[in-house]
């Protein structure tokens, strides 16, 4: 069956991966992403506020679409990109297509 809504919109990717009463798609979400990095699989995440401040005066405020911490305090902070523009690959630590 094909959803109407498409979850590659921001607004709809962090209604699906950013809120509390989704965190278990976002765990099967890392999981499926990251499982042959992890040391072990996450069982538990918190999700955190998705603005990450400036630390130095001339930082510049940066948001992103989903930010959570692990059960090991490892943080993980998830963008959905539709568009690569130049120079966002340097931006992110890992990439990786989804849709």
């Amino acid at each position: 069956m094909k959803h109407r809504i498409d979850p590659k919109i921001d607004c709809v990717f962090k209604a699906l991966l950013g809120s509390e009463s989704n965190s278990n798609l976002l765990i099967h979400f890392l999981n499926a992403m990251l499982g042959g990095e992890l040391a072990a699989p996450i069982t538990r995440v918190e999700i955190l506020n998705p603005y990450n401040d400036k630390e130095f005066f001339d930082d510049k405020l940066s948001i992103v679409d989903v930010k959570a911490e692990d059960e090991a305090e490892q943080l993980y902070q998830v963008e959905i990109q539709i568009l690569v523009r130049r120079g966002y690959r340097n931006r992110g630590a890992t990439l990786a297509e989804v849709f």
